[in-house]
């Protein structure tokens, strides 16, 4: 036999902590299937954002092209009427030299200012207008208009293929005449700029809105001798929104003028407008951080930098300008847009989390919870008070009542089991109290009788001290029965 005492059982854990485990369980299981749904459409999300803003750049690399294209016809225009001015006047005999002599011939009547002003209509219409300063001398301009008019061909072509283009000029260095195309009758000049002689009018114009062309493609502000691209500003004969490209036109090292071309700002917002992003703002601005145009029906103000990407910026540069395209997509702009687009897969995962909970919501009040609730039950018949079994699905209902008959059946049987104990504990206390009694009684009749026998035993012995000591009587007395 063995002398190891045998090992102890585990107490088992109680229905209502194993409960509260299945609970915290359940609870975590939910948790992370809900974080594994966040974390997965975190990752969409960042992708989708990304892919958002790679198609903005795209289009913004098209909106830039677009601008780079419009920007390109004033440019080669421009320089296209620099190469042939300089080329004339490098070659005199390349330029029509008769031309201002035909034209004079038809002009009848010429004005000092405007000396084709009273050409034909339909003249006017093919070679522009030349304006002169009446202070300055009035021939100036036969000496130096040749070399211009040279590129007329191409000037006319540009105009009637490009719209945007609003003219077409060359400006004197001297300021003493300027030629421009399409023709500006001088009473529509001095109209539209509110003076009363022309060379107020020129005056005017060498300014152009604070731009002063001839100053900006001269040799001071421009020894490069390369294109100038002017701040916006008002056209002051046609009062609309232009920006001016110029170029400097020399004879050997001498600078004589420059040739150049307004660009509407409505073109440049036309292309902004039928190239519109999908999200976001554009806006073209130049070097010295002026608003050109804007994508917006009103021009909208620039707001204030840092015009970094990770403020949703993007700056691109246009081509053969120091002028820039800035598209801003605010971060909640682009946070909008990808939730928009990610409302489906949202709504899937949020619907799925849903199902899940609702899956792990009825599994446990179908079968958990009634398994646990059978559990603390068990544990709750083992005491003499027995409740009544809790609701529960019909599917478990009958273990619960064969839970309930068994503690009944174990509580009549511990009762019984108890009377019975208690009424042979009376009975072995009556029998012992008999067999006590059965002693006494016993253990009284014993000593009676030994008192018997000790007064016989002494009569005996008296008996015999007398017949020893009288010899002669023989007859022994008579010994009690």
């Amino acid at each position: 036999m063995s002398d190891t005492a045998p090992p102890q059982e585990t107490p088992a854990p109680s229905a209502r902590l194993i409960r509260r485990r299945h609970t915290t369980a359940l609870a975590l299981v939910v948790g992370l299937f809900a974080l594994a749904v966040l974390l997965y459409g975190w990752s969409v999300y960042a992708k989708q954002r990304a892919a958002l803003w790679w198609s903005l750049s795209s289009q913004a690399v098209q909106l830039q092209l677009a601008l780079n294209d419009t920007l390109d016809v004033a440019r080669s225009h421009v320089a296209t009427m620099r190469q042939t001015t300089e080329r004339n006047l490098r070659q005199p005999l390349l330029a029509d030299n008769t031309l201002v002599d035909r034209l004079e011939r038809r002009n009848l009547a010429p004005l000092r200012d405007a000396p084709w002003d009273r050409l034909p209509q339909e003249l006017v219409k093919e070679v522009g207008s030349v304006h002169v300063d009446p202070n300055g001398d009035a021939m100036a301009y036969r000496r130096g208009v040749e070399a211009p008019m040279g590129a007329l061909g191409q000037v006319s072509a540009s105009h009637g293929q490009h719209q945007r283009l609003s003219s077409s000029y060359f400006y004197d260095a001297q300021k003493q005449w300027r030629w421009v195309y399409p023709a500006q009758p001088r009473d529509e000049l001095l109209t539209a700029t509110g003076k009363a002689d022309m060379g107020a009018a020129l005056a005017a114009l060498w300014d152009a809105g604070g731009t002063t062309p001839l100053d900006a493609a001269g040799p001071a502000r421009n020894p490069q001798k390369e294109l100038v691209w002017t701040a916006a500003h008002t056209d002051p004969v046609k009062k609309t929104g232009v920006v001016s490209v110029l170029a400097p036109v020399y004879s050997g090292e001498r600078y004589v003028g420059l040739v150049g071309a307004d660009l509407t700002l409505e073109a440049l917002h036309n292309v902004l407008v039928q190239r519109a992003l999908p999200m976001g703002q554009a806006w073209v601005v130049n070097g010295q951080g002026q608003v050109i145009t804007s994508g917006a029906t009103k021009d909208a103000a620039l707001p204030a930098g840092p015009y970094t990407p990770e403020a949703g910026w993007m700056r691109l540069a246009l081509r053969g300008t120091d002028w820039s395209l800035l598209i801003h997509a605010p971060n909640g702009m682009l946070m909008r847009q990808t939730l928009q687009q990610m409302v489906p897969m949202l709504v899937t995962g949020v619907a799925a989390v849903l199902a899940l909970l609702g899956a792990c919501l009825w599994l446990a009040q179908r079968y958990t919870l009634p398994a646990l609730q059978l559990a603390e039950y068990v544990q709750q018949t083992e005491g003499p008070a027995i409740k009544r079994p809790p609701p529960v699905p019909p599917i478990w209902k009958p273990w619960f009542d064969r839970v309930a008959r068994a503690a009944l059946q174990r509580r009549d049987q511990a009762v019984a089991t108890h009377n019975r104990s208690t009424q042979l504990e009376h009975q072995a206390l009556q029998h012992a109290n008999d067999m006590r009694a059965a002693a006494a009684e016993h253990e009284a009749q014993m000593a009676a009788r030994a008192g018997e026998l000790r007064s016989a035993y002494a009569q005996l012995s008296a008996a015999l001290a007398d017949a020893q000591a009288n010899p002669k009587k023989t007859t022994p007395p008579l010994l009690p029965d």
